[in-house]
């Protein structure tokens, strides 16, 4: 006796069926990868810390400029250096050597640098070529050099003994960051691109809240925790890319101006 197959509609009905439990599960697994993502971002941070705190111990307490192009050959950014020739290749092509970043003797090729969230959505215009620093410092502990016009802390760094006690938990140090890009091809002002960006400032749209509307942060007692972001504040520009201010009702972004009601 010939054992009986499966009908055409019994086929469709399975097929179905297993169309409905995949459009059931897939916003599911969606947040669960999303939550890896975020708790993967905050041991990045985490290791940033350790790694900051290392540098600050070799260094009298003092963090590192945003750059330096002291040997005429390039400029030499905390996160690596970039040749004077490179800009020239354009954007996504121009080279970072990572090796001379300040922090690249205590993390070495970890992997840390690189969100795997970043970018949030929406188009993406790279820098340089490998991968981004999705990671950004704050401007008011590592600026520009002191003759530079970007300068807004005197010195282009200053220590850490500037954090006040009371305020270590609430002092920003590192946070998710990104910029929206306008002036840089293949971006245009009709044509808006999420861009990697190496600093966060007070009152700047410059930390990318890329964890289901949180951005992570690394604080000056080391922690690291998820912040929302100030009311209204993400560059209407590219809203989707979720690239605003944190809210400085609950952290402290300038250690001299920092306060705390207890």
């Amino acid at each position: 006796m010939r054992a009986r197959g499966f009908t055409l509609v019994e086929l469709l009905v399975v097929v179905a069926i297993i169309g409905t439990l995949i459009s059931l599960l897939a916003p599911a697994l969606a947040a669960a990868i999303q939550i890896a993502y975020q708790t993967a971002c905050a041991s990045n941070l985490r290791q940033i810390g350790l790694a900051t705190q290392q540098y600050l111990k070799d260094h009298d307490g003092w963090f590192f400029p945003l750059y330096t192009e002291d040997d005429g050959t390039g400029r030499y950014w905390y996160y690596g250096f970039e040749a004077n020739g490179s800009p020239a290749l354009g954007e996504g092509n121009r080279i970072l050597d990572r090796t001379k970043g300040k922090l690249y003797p205590y993390l070495e090729s970890s992997g840390v640098e690189v969100c795997q969230a970043f970018p949030y959505s929406g188009p993406y215009k790279p820098k340089y070529k490998g991968d981004p620093w999705t990671y950004g410092i704050n401007r008011y502990f590592s600026s520009h050099p002191a003759h530079s016009l970007g300068n807004v802390n005197g010195n282009g760094n200053r220590p850490y003994d500037m954090v006040r006690p009371r305020d270590a938990c609430r002092t920003v140090i590192f946070a998710d960051s990104a910029q929206v890009v306008t002036f840089l091809a293949p971006a245009t002002p009709t044509h808006p691109m999420t861009g990697e960006f190496p600093y966060i400032e007070s009152g700047k749209k410059y930390v990318q809240f890329r964890h289901n509307g949180l951005a992570n942060v690394l604080f000056a007692d080391w922690h690291v925790e998820a912040c929302e972001p100030a009311p209204g504040s993400f560059n209407p520009t590219l809203p989707d890319a979720r690239i605003g201010c944190l809210d400085e009702k609950s952290v402290v972004l300038d250690p001299q101006a920092g306060h705390s009601s207890g």
